[in-house]
C-alpha cells in the first residue's frame, strides 16, 4: 500500500513543469516560511508569542532527535529511488528516509502551536505541513508512510510537551529575560546618546 501511494502521487511528477517547480518548492522551502512565522512571532515581544516559539521550537528539537538517532537508524528504511524507478525531482542523499525530517520539522511547529491555544494558525501552519509532506513524496524522495510516522512523531512529542510545559515555564522564562536584556543593550548600543 505504502509503495502504491506512493506510485500514485509521483507518477504525476513530470507531466507540467508549473505543478514540479510548485512542488518542489514546497518540498524544500515551506519549511522556511514556517520558521519565518515562528521568527516573527518572538520578535512581536509578547511573552505568550516567545513562550510558544520556545515550546514549538523545543519540541521540533527533540523529535527531529529522536527521529535522526533511534528511529532513521533504528528502521533504516531506503528511499524510494534507492529501489525504484522515480520520478526524483531533487537531488537527495540515500540515506534512511523513515521518518521524513522535513515533515517532522514541519508537524512540530504545527502542532507546536496549536497546543499552545492557537488553532487557528495552527491549523494554517498544518496544511502547510501538509503540503510540504506530500510534496515531498511528489518529488520522490520519501514514502507517504515517512510522512504519516513524521506526523505521528510530532503529535506525540508536542502533546507530551504541551503536558509538561508548566513544570518547565522557567526555561522559556530565562530565554526570554535573555533576549530583552540583550535586546535592551543592543538598542541603547546604538541609540544616539543626548548631550
Amino acid at each position: 500500500m505504502n509503495v502504491n501511494l506512493f506510485r500514485l502521487l509521483n507518477d504525476l511528477a513530470g507531466r507540467y513543469d508549473w505543478i514540479d517547480d510548485f512542488m518542489e518548492f514546497c518540498a524544500q522551502d515551506i519549511v522556511w516560511i514556517m520558521l519565518a512565522v515562528m521568527a516573527l512571532l518572538w520578535l512581536s515581544g509578547k511573552t505568550a508569542n516567545q513562550k510558544l516559539v520556545f515550546y514549538s521550537g523545543l519540541s521540533a528539537a527533540v523529535a527531529l532527535i529522536v527521529a535522526s538517532f533511534l528511529l532513521s537508524p533504528g528502521i533504516n528504511h531506503p528511499r524510494p529511488f534507492v529501489g525504484h524507478t522515480v520520478h526524483q525531482l531533487i537531488p537527495h542523499a540515500p540515506d534512511p528516509s523513515f521518518p521524513s525530517d522535513h515533515a517532522t520539522l514541519a508537524f512540530s511547529l504545527a502542532f507546536g502551536v496549536w497546543f499552545a491555544n492557537r488553532r487557528l494558525l495552527g491549523a494554517h501552519l498544518f496544511l502547510l505541513a501538509l503540503l510540504t509532506g506530500v510534496a515531498r513524496v511528489y518529488v520522490g524522495v520519501h514514502y507517504p508512510a515517512d510522512i504519516l510516522g513524521a506526523m505521528v512523531l510530532s503529535l506525540i512529542t508536542c502533546f507530551a510537551i504541551a503536558k509538561m510545559n508548566r513544570r518547565m515555564d522557567a526555561a522559556p522564562m530565562l530565554f526570554i529575560r535573555l533576549y530583552r536584556k540583550l535586546t535592551n543593550k543592543l538598542s541603547l548600543a546604538f541609540l544616539p546618546r543626548s548631550k
